[in-house]
């Protein structure tokens, strides 16, 4: 998803001058007319739907394995998402990963990483967790929440991204 394209036309149809970073949650925070807001999301639902739909399979089979094989290994799976419930459902699905995760957190339930995150350190019942995210406010909110953070910068560095998660939980905080 390409979204700074996706911003501008945000920016454009709100008639805004705002960074919009990170989106979801600058659009939640925005004091704006109802409507408008509404619009918004309807943009960012429909760019969610259209990334689904350009979604190869073949092409994130490797992290597809990768996420298979933790989950077997008895490592519990709580996916944390800035998209909505039904387009993270149509990913899971299309991926073949549909009820793999043991909980699916998405801006549904908030559109604030934090507030995300404090929920699955409730999910995670005093188990270690560590969140895999892709931005800096991925890393922020982690270090708020107190949760370990490992940096994936794109799709093909996820296996590896997820084994370093698993090594640093048998590394005691402190």
């Amino acid at each position: 998803m390409d979204f700074e394209t996706l911003r501008d036309r945000i920016r454009r149809a709100l008639g805004l001058d705002h960074p919009l970073r990170p989106l979801g949650e600058s659009l939640a925070r925005l004091a704006l007319d109802r409507g408008l807001l509404e619009v918004a999301w309807r943009m960012v639902e429909e760019a969610e739907i259209e990334s689904v739909e350009r979604l190869d399979p073949a092409e994130v089979a490797r992290n597809v394995e990768s996420v298979r094989s933790l989950v077997s290994r008895g490592v519990t799976l709580i996916l944390v998402t800035l998209r909505s419930s039904r387009t993270a459902e149509m990913v899971l699905e299309k991926l073949g990963l549909l009820g793999v995760a043991s909980a699916v957190i998405t801006r549904d339930h908030s559109p604030f990483r934090v507030e995300q995150l404090k929920r699955a350190l409730e999910l995670s019942e005093g188990r270690s967790l560590v969140f895999a995210g892709d931005t800096p406010y991925d890393e922020e909110a982690a270090k708020i929440v107190g949760i370990r953070f490992v940096r994936v910068r794109n799709h093909r560095e996820l296996p590896e991204a997820l084994n370093r998660a698993l090594d640093t939980c048998s590394v005691p905080t402190g």
